[in-house]
């Protein structure tokens, strides 16, 4: 009866939980709240802490004696984050910091105009209820923005002004496809109160906002220490920079030899424009080229074997909206909620708006490599699989050292099993590496207010060849999501870490595609419940005990970088 109590224990408080994040709600298929908006409020975010506080006591004073072994994990995984979202609402506090509401009135909308899985009335109708809810949404928001810093509301004004347009947009598919002339004209009436009050709430952050914001963010060095330590990475932060410069080295020496079966220079800045240079003459053929190369690395996983892919599923290719572009400069994906029947991912491909240097980034070797970081056997299928798991509390789970490192490992493992090996296709995932190898040390050392967006923006570039604007852009959103740009190298290590474990405990029973399924129906776990996972799995099905690992992160990237070709 226990294990009973415990699902509906979950269910409960996951459901309360989306009642706080509608947007967040409709995008994973929970429908209850599509026609609700958040409460912007600080009082908001101080019951969500206490409330959260509450939730850790219930799941810690749980009677564990008859819940499964499974059931233990996510009650462990509830704890874990719980705590780890007070430290965010109560130590961080960004909402206090940075306007959230022009990202949230585009995420409450975007979800449900781009997917198909409700009819398009009922999701216009939820779409303009929520219209109409804008103006008192952003007088709330007003009264939460107490101690700006003027980096992150410069990005939410662009945003503001971007996210205009994508109503245009609304409104004219609206009156396109809508039959009923009364929801064309409330459609049409809540877009023009929308976009009044947006333009009212943009002229607040330029005039009131901006002239008295802080030129630092109040998120001080022990903070994002602590953030790191509460996130449990397994390493400081003084690691980490130590681990992307042995993985930066490492890569290089890499990127060097292959430079000089590619360039007749032999120089490796050569080497990237001929790479780079390879790319379709318009965004039209960029298009295309993705969705060949999403479809041939689809292919390339099942005739392997590498991972199963389940029926049904589907991935769609489409323009990344207007007002998301600052924020995904070349690509961006999207898994179908988990509580939908629908299995079509979108994955956004950002036009390059009137740059012709951006087609560069979507040369032909990148573009394989960003279609297995993106769909297969990445985000689209870890996605997909991860849906399949019943656990209400994994719903909550959204850990990007499993979901980055993932996609990042799996750019490794498809070069290794043949997926475009050849120089070009190799130095195209190496020099994508190199970025995310890049992003560890500009993620510590903005924290550490030692580089700014600039300084990093300079540093992609020298390292990758990348568009100034494309870095800049990158560096300015990843001040924001501390610790979020670094889970991707240091995810993949310690996916590799997990790997090299497994195998060690299993021997000749080790099973490639077996590891890879177990991990992507897990769900979005952080990298050490997944270890949790794996050893249950281990204990289950072989009576074989999973170790801890028996060297630090820091040790184990020395001595993977200590390998000929360890990426």
């Amino acid at each position: 009866m226990a294990s009973q109590d415990f699902e509906e224990l979950s269910k409960s408080i996951v459901d309360e939980i989306l009642g706080w994040d509608p947007s967040g709600a409709t995008q994973l298929g929970w429908h209850r709240y599509d026609h609700e908006v958040m409460d912007p409020r600080r009082e908001a975010y101080e019951r969500q802490c206490e409330r959260l506080s509450d939730f850790v006591h219930v799941m810690e004073d749980f009677d564990t004696g008859s819940l499964s072994e499974d059931q233990k994990i996510d009650r462990e995984l509830a704890i874990y984050l719980f705590r780890l979202r007070i430290f965010e609402l109560s130590i961080l506090r960004i909402h206090e910091q940075m306007s959230i509401t022009e990202d949230e009135i585009g995420r409450s909308l975007f979800f449900l105009f781009a997917r198909d899985y409700l009819p398009f009335e009922t999701r216009i109708e939820a779409i303009t209820s929520r219209l109409e809810k804008t103006p008192e949404f952003l007088e709330k928001a007003k009264t939460t923005l107490i101690n700006p810093y003027r980096a992150w509301n410069e990005v939410s004004l662009e945003s503001g002004k971007r996210l205009i347009s994508f109503l245009e947009t609304i409104r004219e598919t609206g009156a396109a496809k809508l039959e009923n002339a009364d929801q064309v004209i409330r459609l049409g009436r809540s877009i023009g109160v929308a976009t009044e009050a947006i333009r009212s709430y943009e002229d607040w952050l330029s005039n009131e906002i901006l002239p008295r914001s802080q030129e630092t963010s109040a998120v001080s060095v022990q903070d994002f220490d602590d953030y790191m330590r509460i996130k449990e990475f397994g390493i400081s932060p003084d690691d980490a920079l130590e681990i992307a410069e042995l993985g930066l080295a490492a890569a290089n020496r890499h990127r060097v030899k292959l430079a000089k079966t590619i360039a007749p220079s032999g120089l490796l800045k050569d080497a990237i424009r001929i790479m780079k240079d390879d790319h379709p003459p318009s965004f039209e053929g960029v298009m295309k080229s993705y969705r060949e190369w999403i479809e041939k690395s689809r292919e390339f996983i099942i005739e392997r074997g590498l991972a199963t892919v389940p029926e049904g599923e589907k991935l769609l290719v489409l323009e990344t909206p207007h007002f998301m572009r600052h924020l995904a400069p070349f690509a961006a994906q999207y898994e179908p909620g988990k509580y939908s029947t629908d299995k079509k991912g979108l994955f956004l491909v950002t036009p390059d708006e009137g740059n012709p240097e951006r087609l560069k980034e979507h040369c032909s070797a990148t573009t394989a490599n960003t279609a297995v970081h993106e769909g297969y056997p990445g985000h689209h299928l870890q996605g997909i699989c991860g849906n399949s798991n019943p656990s209400h509390i994994r719903t909550l789970s959204a850990a990007a050292c499993f979901g980055e490192g993932w996609a990042l490992y799996c750019e490794r493992l498809m070069i290794s099993e043949g997926f475009q090996n050849t120089p070009i296709g190799k130095l195209a995932q190496l020099n994508d590496l190199v970025f995310r190898m890049v992003r560890v040390t500009a993620d510590v050392n903005m924290a550490r207010r030692i580089m700014n967006p600039d300084d990093v923006a300079d540093m992609i570039v020298a390292q990758t060849g990348m568009d100034r604007q494309a870095a800049l852009d990158d560096a300015k959103s990843s001040t924001y999501v501390m610790t979020y740009y670094l889970s991707y190298f240091i995810g993949m290590l310690q996916l590799i870490q997990l790997r090299e474990d497994v195998e060690k405990a299993l021997g000749d029973k080790f099973d490639l595609r077996e590891f890879h399924d177990s991990l992507l129906n897990a769900g979005c776990l952080p990298v050490h419940f997944m270890r949790k996972v794996e050893r249950l799995r281990l204990k289950r099905d072989y009576g074989v005990y999973l170790r801890d690992p028996t060297e630090s992160l820091l040790d184990f990237t020395k001595r993977l970088t200590s390998t000929q070709e360890p990426f």
